[in-house]
């Protein structure tokens, strides 16, 4: 094996796009690229940066991966890692951004497998769950937008709040929740989501690849004969047991994550997601009714009381309604919401990246949540060959993290305070966050962004947010770094306007 051929170096560019995640890996020998790898291409819905337009990203990406003698991008690996919009949104075949890329293969988690009787079946629950989200979110504002905005209570004008929260939600899926217009449907059933266009291009792409789709399990290796020499690639997740359920952190003193002791959440079971369902939809004729307390049929619908006497003289009487509990069931959807968010973010596709010559790793845990962390450590790794193979572990893994792509922007529930964060001991830790200011409430989490900096050392890099700019990183050395830390750092970090890049050996 030539030495000149073996992979010393990888280059990490996080894009200062907006809130969503878009990364370019350059993997080098001796100074020359050998293989590229991008994971994910996304922005939240309808948001764009005022500094960095999306095609100023594209064209970065292009530049970069047009070779001098070619005149169309070549990507050795794309990695989709769940979907949602804020990081597979570029992807949606109106835009045609990749069309012309010749791309070698495409990876993906084994949820996304079409051939995995498991993955429809979770596929097809998460989309009942997403139209149930859709039908609330629409009927809250609907309910509450009878009144024009000043005339409304107090609590009618919580209820139109509370409709466009769980519409945000929403957003990760490309619903367009926030429109009047209701609900459009594939002849399949399947909700009209442009994050599922999305993908849907991203399986196109991998069909005319070169080396079509990989949809990887977790505790394998990436083929070595998809790598370049010198890499190994781990697959952690996502799960394939039940922690693939477990979004959110246990309640009390069992919680995993940083930020103080909360109770547990309620969540949704399979019963649960029916009946909800059905009320939502009860003039549908289909067998999602388990759950639901009532036979089809029980209940008065409201436009039918309006034409009733008696109900017009009570339950229907202007002064009785702060008595109205026509919307009270429909609180159930913000659970509903978060629990959907977290359901897909677990999905994620969890790679750690090692170089083989010194042993750093890079993790690219996408959005995984708490379940997708513990299942890491029930798996184990053979590597190496003849009197040289070895078993490795996520614990191993996690103490060689010299950069970690911070898992879901970091909110509060997708690191890991003992089995995560506090096992990435490596001196080098750097930490990347693809964020932006006042996209989501509680992101960045300030524990967790208080625990980063003191795990790296002041080393964590936000891609877009005016609150915490790379180019201050470059001002003042951190007094937890040695001067000649502060000099090593300074020389692998490089800003740009459109793109932050940090250079792992």
């Amino acid at each position: 094996m030539a030495a000149d051929s073996v992979v010393d170096a990888i280059k990490v560019r996080m894009y200062r796009h907006g809130f969503g995640d878009c990364f370019l890996l350059s993997f080098m020998a001796q100074d020359r690229k050998v293989y590229s790898l991008m994971i994910d291409c996304g922005i939240k819905l309808n948001t764009s940066s005022e500094t960095v337009p999306p095609e100023h990203m594209l064209a970065d990406l292009r530049q970069q991966l047009t070779p001098a003698d070619g005149d169309e991008p070549q990507l050795d690996a794309l990695v989709a890692t769940h979907e949602h919009w804020d990081h597979i949104a570029f992807f949606h075949p109106d835009r045609k951004w990749f069309d012309d890329f010749r791309i070698g293969s495409v990876w993906m988690g084994w949820t996304e497998d079409p051939d995995d009787k498991e993955a429809v079946q979770i596929n097809s629950r998460l989309r009942k769950g997403a139209r149930a989200l859709q039908q609330a979110a629409r009927k809250l504002r609907h309910n509450s937008s009878k009144k024009p905005a000043a005339s409304r209570s107090k609590r009618e004008t919580a209820l139109a709040a509370f409709g466009d929260s769980i519409a945000d939600i929403g957003e990760f899926y490309g619903l367009g929740l926030k429109s009047d217009s209701g609900i459009s449907y594939r002849q399949d059933q399947k909700v009209s989501g442009q994050t599922q266009e999305a993908m849907e291009h991203i399986c196109k792409l991998a069909k005319n690849s070169g080396g079509g789709a990989r949809y990887l399990k977790p505790g394998t290796l990436v083929p070595a004969a998809d790598l370049p020499a010198g890499v190994r690639i781990y697959v952690l997740g996502p799960p394939r047991d039940k922690l693939l359920n477990k979004s959110n952190p246990s309640g009390g003193d069992n919680r995993e994550t940083y930020g103080e002791k909360k109770p547990a959440h309620f969540s949704l079971d399979g019963n649960g997601l029916g009946g909800f369902l059905q009320a939502m939809s009860p003039d549908q004729d289909n067998d999602e009714d388990n759950g639901n307390p009532f036979r089809k049929g029980v209940g008065v619908p409201v436009d039918k009381m309006s034409k009733d006497a008696w109900f017009r003289r009570t339950y229907m009487d202007k002064d009785q309604h702060y008595r109205n509990i026509d919307s009270d069931w429909l609180n159930i959807a913000a659970r509903l919401a978060l629990q959907l968010d977290g359901a897909v973010n677990n999905t994620s596709l969890v790679l750690a990246i090692e170089i083989i010559k010194t042993g750093s790793v890079l993790l690219f845990p996408g959005d995984a949540q708490v379940g997708s962390w513990l299942s890491w450590h029930q798996h184990e790794w053979t590597v190496g060959s003849g009197s040289r193979v070895r078993k490795v572990n996520a614990e191993e893994l996690l103490n060689r993290t010299v950069l970690y792509k911070v898992s879901h922007h970091g909110s509060h529930n997708a690191t890991l305070k003992d089995q995560g964060l506090e096992m990435m001991t490596h001196p080098d830790l750097v930490a990347m966050i693809p964020e932006q200011e006042k996209s989501y409430n509680g992101i960045i989490d300030k524990d967790l962004l208080k625990a980063l900096n003191q795990q790296c050392r002041g080393r964590v890099i936000v891609s877009a947010d005016r609150h915490h700019k790379p180019e201050d990183l470059t001002k003042q050395q951190s007094a937890q770094l040695t001067a000649a830390e502060w000099k090593r750092f300074k020389q692998k970090l490089h800003v740009d306007k459109v793109f932050v890049e940090y250079t792992v050996e």
